[in-house]
């Protein structure tokens, strides 16, 4: 069973809600600790933000940013905070900072058993805040090892759970969606800003993008069940191409995994798009599944082009998108 120690480090006056929201960036990690620690903290941290996006200069998905612990009263309603200790030295500004945090039983607790302490809303409304403090790195690691799944999935939680609120669950495109499921009996939350492309019943191709960057999202159906790994191959081939026109996959930077899509099985595609007529290109990932109920095999799909710029980001904002496709049963 994974240990993890959820703690209120300070007993409020006031509830959660009238706490102000977490500020910066939702995929920005924000770590204090002493100068002295930080490449090991960041030898750490990389165990369990271990996972980069597939591009030509593979991408993190969070950035994690270090400061000086005494600026945490400046920092302390960052979204994702960390402050970090390796070692019980007293005159490690991060080992101050924690044992002022944790108060002497629970920072020895750290020491000795359990060196991470995680609390969600400790200074802010939706942030996450975890306190790393071991007795050496050795200690540390051996834990991350054991529980970095977990600890990584309360991260992604916080991000996901931000970014809803923030183009999924405000203001939203319902005309489109409503007529989505009157023509085809499927729909999906499309956000503000985002503009159809191209609606085509003929072909059963739905696709919708927007600028600053370019981000497509895309919606392909047929009837008949196309859902196997060959079909999947099949897709890799000719999708692009046919949708796209001037668009391809590479070949050489894609791969096919089995996984849970909308309570149901799905191939997940995934890998680099380029461009056949220019030097353009980007990440890609989709969808195929199987619409037991109607009859239909679905693929949904998306992609960006931001040379330059990040794109995890960006990829994982149209995965939530592509994630609330919903088929009218």
């Amino acid at each position: 069973m994974i240990k993890i120690l959820f703690i209120l480090l300070f007993l409020s006056l006031y509830s959660c809600d009238y706490k102000r929201d977490a500020i910066g960036g939702n995929d920005d990690i924000v770590v204090l600790a002493a100068k002295e620690d930080r490449q090991r903290v960041q030898e750490l941290l990389s165990i369990v933000f271990n996972d980069t996006l597939k591009t030509p200069s593979p991408e993190t998905f969070y950035n994690i940013k270090f400061a000086e612990p005494e600026s945490f009263n400046a920092l302390k309603t960052q979204t994702n905070l960390v402050i970090a200790s390796i070692g019980d030295y007293d005159l490690n500004p991060g080992t101050k900072l924690v044992k002022g945090l944790l108060g002497n039983k629970k920072y020895n607790d750290t020491l000795i058993s359990n060196p991470v302490v995680l609390s969600k809303n400790q200074f802010a409304k939706n942030q996450l805040f975890m306190i790393i403090s071991g007795k050496d790195a050795e200690q540390i690691k051996l834990y991350f090892e054991n529980n970095g799944e977990y600890i990584k999935k309360m991260f992604d939680d916080n991000f996901f759970s931000k970014q809803a609120q923030y183009f999924l669950e405000n203001e939203r495109q319902e005309d489109i969606e409503l007529a989505l499921e009157s023509d085809y009996n499927w729909t999906m939350k499309i956000p503000w800003g985002w503009e159809v492309i191209r609606n085509d019943s003929e072909s059963s191709f739905f696709w919708i993008g927007q600028e600053l960057p370019f981000r497509w999202i895309s919606v392909q159906w047929r009837n008949g069940n196309f859902f196997s790994y060959e079909d999947a191959l099949d897709y890799i081939q000719t999708f692009p191409q046919e949708n796209f026109k001037n668009v391809r996959y590479n070949l050489d930077y894609v791969d096919i995994e089995f996984i849970d899509f909308a309570d149901d099985a799905a191939y997940r595609i995934y890998g680099l798009w380029e461009a056949t007529e220019d030097a353009k290109g980007g990440p890609f990932e989709g969808y195929l599944f199987y619409d037991y109920d109607n009859d239909r095999t679905f693929y949904v799909s998306f992609q960006v082009f931001n040379p330059g710029g990040k794109k995890a980001f960006y990829m994982r904002q149209m995965e939530m998108i592509a994630k609330t496709v919903t088929i009218k049963k």
